[in-house]
């Protein structure tokens, strides 16, 4: 994993305590513990994802769209390849890869399992809060990319 920082602000103390963040979060994600990864979040936070036309918004509504994606692609798991800190905000790089072999709750409706891998960069950029927990967080990924590998062209 590589890390840099960035700006003003970011001290050793709090960038080691960001890159943390981000480990100790992935290690629940590749855990498959929805309410571990989920648990890094404020109560109010607030997520900007792609696939949604709104932002996911509350701890309760992250939970429920990570744990869609832990039913449907048992072996997901991403790696961590870039993490980059400034002040209160993280950013982080990662692949990240998966089946489908179960169904995927989508905005538009449920996907049934289509036994297709998925294999996708993905990026979020976070800002936490005085508490430490991720308050706001934007993620990209190519989202055409994904639907094309679980052959939703």
């Amino acid at each position: 994993m590589t890390t840099s920082t960035e700006g003003t602000g970011a001290d050793a103390a709090g960038r080691t305590s960001l890159e943390q963040l981000v480990r100790d979060q992935l290690s629940a994600f590749n855990s498959h513990d929805a309410t571990g990864f989920t648990a890094f979040y404020a109560d109010d936070a607030v997520v900007v994802d792609p696939q949604y036309p709104e932002p996911l918004r509350g701890r309760a509504a992250i939970e429920e769209d990570v744990a869609a994606f832990f039913t449907a692609m048992p072996d997901l798991r991403a790696t961590v390849t870039n993490v980059l800190t400034a002040g209160e905000s993280v950013a982080a790089e990662m692949d990240v890869t998966g089946t489908q072999t179960g169904p995927l709750a989508l905005p538009d409706g449920e996907l049934p399992a289509t036994g297709r891998r998925i294999d996708q960069k993905f990026a979020s950029f976070s800002r936490v809060d005085a508490q430490g927990r991720i308050a706001e967080e934007h993620r990209y990924y190519d989202l055409a990319a994904i639907q094309a590998q679980l052959g939703q062209e």
